[in-house]
């Protein structure tokens, strides 16, 4: 377990903090778009169910986690391969929460984003949990089925899925 004091922060909260999360996304992921990223989570942390937890040391925010409830009508299944099915796809706002993003500074212990994912899916209520991944690195092993793959923006990625204790 890392020193880090972890945070828990809603939609409007994360937007807050917008800088400091702005400023460790773009450090671990130094090639993405900061614009694409401002609107995708002005978007994202607008709606219901919204949550981010952010990891500091001291008044530095070292990691965050975020994510949502997947709504009715998600794309977020949309050309998974295989086929799962509509039972498995199909959402409503309650019953799967996505794992939108993960960013740690670079440096920092891979265990602080394993707290960090734990942390998030600690104050859920929903029935499992979901997350996209262009790697497998590791998340098998913390409980995290593979379910297929999915296109994304520059390459496939692989969708992985969590039963949550309810």
């Amino acid at each position: 377990m890392s020193a880090a004091e972890l945070r828990v922060w809603d939609g409007p909260a994360t937007m807050e903090h917008f800088a400091d999360v702005r400023g460790v996304y773009h450090l671990a992921h130094p090639r993405h778009s900061l614009a694409d990223h401002r609107d995708l989570l002005t978007r994202q942390a607008a709606a219901p169910g919204f949550m981010t937890v952010a990891a500091f040391e001291g008044e530095h925010l070292v990691g965050c986690v975020y994510g949502g409830p997947l709504q009715l009508g998600t794309r977020w299944w949309h050309g998974l391969e295989p086929h799962q099915g509509a039972d498995f796809s199909w959402e409503d706002g309650m019953r799967t929460f996505a794992v939108l993003d993960l960013c740690l500074v670079p440096g920092s212990p891979a265990e602080l984003g394993d707290e960090l994912a734990r942390a998030l899916l600690s104050h859920r209520r929903e029935q499992r949990a979901t997350t996209k991944s262009p790697v497998a690195a590791g998340i098998a092993s913390l409980g995290w089925g593979r379910r297929g793959s999915a296109p994304g923006p520059e390459h496939d990625v692989v969708v992985w899925v969590r039963e949550l204790p309810v």
